[in-house]
């Protein structure tokens, strides 16, 4: 490796190792993994870890908690950095590789490079209502009529789709299962079944604090400052949010019982198997 950009990339870590990890990093980044250029996104390796889900399941709740369980980022964490750590495979053609395992978001379908996956799933009848309000807040006329009768999919698929198809896991992938409600009402426990996924080590003050800068309200502040506020400029309408209210079940004081009949029926396999 050329010593100049190794000098500049150590320059650059010992900077934000001061300003954004806790005082004990948990998996420090291997300087001996980060190469000269930038890798295709598209070019993984087998003990990668994927974090996958229908659209507005919690990915990017779950990409923020990746980052900080690996990493230990504190209160001083960017949008940017969470998404420069655990890339998003649409937002970013190449990427760094910090180490031998590398984590990226995703709302792919089972493909074969897919080793290791972190499903994240949610209720579809809120993801859906989720993604209606993303829409709108992007000045997009999304029909909600359309997304819960299926006349129009997202990413191509329908919420049912998605589940089944990770579901037969035709690539024999190593997956861990995690639904969105039980990260909101047991996020302790949920974090412990990751780390044990993941094979990290935390004690429950670690835990505790990956708790905290992953919370609804560390999130949605993270939202209106900084960074975030940059990248959201020409996406999203003025005043506009990405994190919206981070509760269950809006979608029964929103989504008239027509349209919720029409989803269920079209979604009953796993609707009934994860959420009756």
């Amino acid at each position: 490796m050329n010593d100049l950009p190794k000098k500049i990339t150590f320059t650059l870590y010992e900077r934000l190792k001061k300003r954004i990890f806790n005082s004990k990093p948990y998996n420090k980044i291997d300087l001996n993994y980060f190469p000269v250029g930038m890798t295709p996104i598209s070019d993984t390796k087998d003990n990668d870890v994927f974090i996958v889900g229908f659209p507005k399941s919690g990915n990017t709740l779950m990409q923020h908690i990746i980052s900080h369980l690996v990493y230990g980022l504190n209160e001083n964490v960017s949008r940017s950095l969470i998404n420069f750590i655990s890339p998003d495979i649409y937002t970013n053609r190449y990427y760094f590789r910090f180490n031998d395992t590398c984590f990226f978001k995703s709302h792919n379908l089972p493909e074969k490079r897919y080793r290791k996956v972190i499903y994240i799933m949610r209720d579809g009848r809120e993801a859906i209502l989720s993604y209606h309000h993303m829409m709108k807040n992007m000045g997009m006329n999304v029909s909600l009529e359309e997304l819960y009768t299926g006349e129009q999919k997202i990413f191509n698929v329908h919420w049912d789709e998605h589940i089944k198809s990770w579901e037969k896991n035709p690539f024999s992938a190593e997956i861990l299962w995690i639904k969105y409600e039980d990260l909101l009402n047991n996020k302790f426990e949920e974090l412990k079944k990751i780390c044990i996924f993941l094979k990290l080590d935390r004690n429950e003050k670690e835990l505790s604090n990956v708790m905290k800068y992953t919370s609804f309200e560390f999130m949605k502040a993270l939202e209106n400052k900084g960074d975030w506020v940059q990248m959201k400029k020409g996406k999203f309408l003025k005043g506009k949010n990405f994190v919206r209210k981070g509760k269950l079940d809006t979608f029964k004081f929103e989504v008239s019982e027509e349209l919720l009949k029409k989803f269920e029926e079209l979604n009953s396999d796993s609707l009934n198997k994860y959420y009756v």
